[in-house]
């Protein structure tokens, strides 16, 4: 999914990704891709594929053309479309200055692709500016990856049944794959569960709980990454989120995550203060792994 393969344009501003159409990847590489999101739906695991709800939308077959679609990729170039059809006054061509082409960065090198047959020649006006608007949200989300869109769709339908995904809703589908943010640190808690010698009311346990309570909620969602390698949450909530806590040996560790098992080795500190130092040092070092 990384842009610098070339698959996938990055739109900072939504921090969201789509397909490249200048992409020469084969359609297969596409495909594989439906699959893996299809799998994490069927596997009720999270993955990060940061693609947009009108990804979903196009999976549940229903239509991409509005200017709402294009401003979950690019929010400011949907504003400016928008303030266009907006414009009323008669100096509309002058302030503007457009024709029916749109720019596209192919490799470092601006190419313009016209939206319409003999679009350079054609003058954006008063009068035509709704059908500018409507064929460029068309090219940016329909034609001009009409076939890597395919592709990944015949992936994920190679997994998920078509009939099931009638009973969902765009972003509901889209929080199947990559969860969301309704976090309830509470029942967090209360599903924890923990190996001998530790139990809810070991010493250890509630010096862990009172440290945790006093995270920031930033700090909390980087410990539910460090936990689980993710910082949201299943679609079916945090029932499905089970903390199991053991005891591991040297207090001059820091603590330990398996990612695979939710599992969180914790060594016996000797004060709050040095388990809650140790415990945001681990939480700001989440990546790589390492044999334990």
């Amino acid at each position: 999914l990384n842009p610098d393969y070339g698959m996938f344009k990055e739109y900072d501003e939504s921090r969201t990704i789509w397909f490249n159409p200048s992409s020469f990847e084969a359609d297969e590489h596409f495909v594989m891709i439906g699959i893996v999101c299809g799998l994490a739906i069927y596997n009720f695991t999270i993955i990060n594929l940061p693609f947009p709800p009108t990804l979903y939308k196009k999976i549940l077959g229903e239509k991409t053309e509005d200017l709402s679609d294009l401003a979950e990729l690019s929010p400011t170039t949907a504003k400016s479309l928008q303030k266009l059809l907006d414009y009323s006054e008669s100096d509309f061509c002058d302030v503007f200055c457009l024709n029916f082409t749109i720019d596209e960065s192919y490799f470092g090198e601006i190419v313009s692709k016209p939206l319409k047959p003999g679009g350079a020649d054609i003058e954006v006006t008063q009068q035509n500016k709704h059908e500018y608007v409507k064929l460029y949200v068309d090219y940016v989300i329909n034609t001009s990856c009409q076939g890597h869109v395919e592709a990944f769709k015949r992936g994920f339908l190679k997994v998920v049944n078509k009939q099931v995904l009638g009973l969902f809703q765009a972003k509901e589908l889209m929080a199947l794959v990559i969860g969301n943010e309704n976090y309830d640190w509470k029942v967090f808690q209360e599903n924890c569960e923990y190996k001998e010698p530790f139990h809810k009311n070991h010493e250890s346990i509630l010096m862990f709980w009172r440290c945790f309570k006093e995270l920031t909620e930033e700090q909390k969602r980087k410990f539910l990454l460090f936990l689980t390698g993710s910082d949201r949450i299943p679609a079916r909530g945090m029932d499905s989120v089970t903390l199991t806590i053991q005891r591991s040996g040297d207090p001059n560790f820091l603590p330990v995550a398996h990612t695979c098992f939710n599992l969180l080795d914790l060594p016996e500190y000797s004060t709050k203060e040095k388990m809650k130092f140790k415990l945001i040092q681990a939480i700001q070092q989440t990546e790589g792994f390492g044999i334990v």
